[in-house]
């Protein structure tokens, strides 16, 4: 559990921050939650990478008037804690969204705008389902919304991972579908490439820099066609994207760059697809930044069947699914080692875009589905420690 938090209340400067704030927290009375509400207000303000205080603010003050002893961490999440006890059930989710403008607003029962998805629909159904879950004694629930998780390194979840205890259960803040659960996300390294070369004449012999970056990049993309074989596109495939190319020139030389993303699948670590690609460079530089390995939970981790059971109580047929993108869950799952899947409503198909929506429908439902999966956590992890309500 993160240090301080058993007091009513919570200094910034307890934290040795640069600033003082106090969430007035654990009420007696703590308001009721309105998910639409609380949902909507969390999307109406901006909270880009870098650039989250004012959301983070915002979700912490709400967190305490709905019970929860909340406080901002030195990495600048948010967080809140309700219950006491030895056990903690910790919901990670993460409250930063990408670029893009979109207006906020409500039509025919779905929300528009920036981070409706990703991941402020999960979030918010993260506060509001631990605020409605009844928790045994000896079982402490933990909200996170972290901040950067939309950038390389993710440092809020990074700070959580390196300061703070292992929890004894982790749900990960992610769409899925309010019927879904996720089991595993696969890994990711960039790639900047670069090959200077003396400006020629067009009609001279010579090879191009924008030539050689391409024939650079043919050869890449033939041994990834080579490596995946048969194996059918998605988690179980070593996947590049090109995200963007550039030729510029000074009238003496010539210069061509690349920038690409790898997806890494389970068992595919990042080193060996470093020296793969590096034999195929012949002469193009290349520079590489790391974000993480793959990772993967068995469909027997005792936080499968929780929701699996809710899911179906709530009259759906579950689905297991892995994802082809990356989540706070390659951060933190190698180093905690502890179960941990990812949660959440929405369609996966809307994150990052120009039309990012979520029915608000589906996020009561997945409230509903989530208190159920956490009482049921709970409650084992109440009786393998020994407590009895």
């Amino acid at each position: 559990m993160l240090p301080g938090q058993s007091s009513s209340t919570f200094l910034l400067s307890d934290w040795r921050w640069p600033v003082s704030l106090t969430f007035r927290s654990g009420e007696a009375s703590p308001h009721p939650c309105d998910i639409a509400d609380l949902l909507t207000g969390l999307v109406s303000i901006p909270s880009l990478s870098g650039d989250e205080c004012n959301a983070v603010a915002w979700l912490c003050d709400r967190m305490a008037k709905m019970g929860y002893r909340a406080l901002i961490d030195p990495a600048g999440n948010a967080v809140g804690t309700i219950g006491t006890g030895e056990c903690e059930i910790l919901l990670l989710g993460h409250i930063d969204t990408v670029p893009g403008d979109i207006p906020v607003r409500v039509e025919d029962g779905i929300l528009h705008g920036r981070g409706a998805v990703d991941a402020k629909g999960p979030l918010a159904t993260f506060v509001a389902a631990g605020a409605k879950a009844r928790l045994p004694p000896g079982v402490q629930l933990t909200v996170v919304g972290a901040v950067g998780e939309e950038t390389w390194g993710s440092p809020g979840a990074s700070w959580l991972r390196d300061h703070y205890s292992r929890p004894d259960a982790v749900i990960i803040g992610e769409p899925s579908g309010w019927d879904g659960v996720v089991l595993g996300y696969k890994g990711s390294i960039s790639l900047t490439a670069s090959v200077e070369r003396p400006l020629s004449h067009s009609a001279g012999p010579e090879t191009t820099a924008p030539e050689h970056m391409f024939a650079f990049w043919a050869r890449l993309v033939g041994w990834l066609t080579e490596h995946n074989g048969d194996r059918e596109p998605g988690f179980n495939t070593l996947d590049a994207t090109l995200r963007s190319f550039n030729a510029t020139g000074d009238g003496l030389h010539e210069r061509a760059e690349l920038s690409a993303t790898f997806r890494l699948p389970s068992g595919t670590g990042s080193a060996w697809v470093r020296e793969q690609t590096e034999q195929l460079a012949n002469g193009v530089s290349l520079d590489w930044t790391f974000n993480a390995e793959a990772y993967r939970s068995e469909r027997t981790s005792p936080l499968v069947a929780p929701f699996l059971s809710a899911i179906r109580a709530c009259g759906a047929k579950p689905r297991i699914k892995v994802k082809t993108g990356t989540s706070d869950m390659n951060v933190v799952g190698p180093v905690w080692g502890c179960p941990i899947v990812a949660y959440g409503p929405g369609d996966a198909r809307f994150d990052h875009t120009p039309d990012e929506q979520i029915e608000l429908a589906e996020v009561e439902k997945a409230v509903e589905v989530l208190t159920m999966a956490i009482e049921r956590i709970a409650a084992t992890l109440a009786t393998e420690h020994g407590e009895t309500a």
